[in-house]
């Protein structure tokens, strides 16, 4: 039987080899462009402001997201000149992409629902109620030799 050839997304040092961080990017950039048409730094900017920090500091990944979008035909674009500075490209929704935001939204109210009953389980179990910082104090792993007690 034949390997199957390992793709780029698949090779272990990938940045990203799940996509998970374009996969959760699509339904933002989406609600952003049924707020109004914007161009990629402006989309960047309001994914900051919905914590995803990663997206300013590593704008190719949301250019890669909005072509991705494009070739599914979710969103269009055009490129539009200003009175000073370089042409934009504007980004805008089509029905296929609200479609597909609405999909999207109904997935991820599902997840919520289970995220949050898995929640109150967790504090009904352990009684421990996670916060930032009882999650910041994740305890030192065991200590080891290195040498596995060679030599002594």
């Amino acid at each position: 039987m034949k390997e199957p050839s390992l793709t780029q997304s698949d090779q272990p040092h990938s940045r990203d080899p799940s996509r998970t961080i374009g996969r959760n990017l699509e339904p933002f950039l989406l609600l952003e462009l049924v707020r109004a048409p914007s161009y990629g730094y402006d989309l960047i900017r309001r994914l900051d402001e919905f914590g995803f920090r990663r997206a300013s500091g590593e704008p190719a990944v949301v250019y890669k997201v909005l072509r991705s979008l494009e070739e599914a035909g979710a969103i269009g674009s055009q490129w539009a000149t200003q009175e000073s500075g370089p042409a934009r490209r504007y980004y805008e929704i089509t029905d296929a992409g609200r479609a597909q935001l609405h999909r999207r939204v109904y997935h991820l109210k599902r997840y919520v629902e289970r995220a949050e009953r898995l929640l109150a389980d967790y504090v009904a179990l352990t009684g421990e109620n996670p916060t930032e910082d009882t999650a910041l104090a994740i305890p030192e792993p065991l200590a080891t030799t290195g040498d596995s007690g060679r030599g002594r």
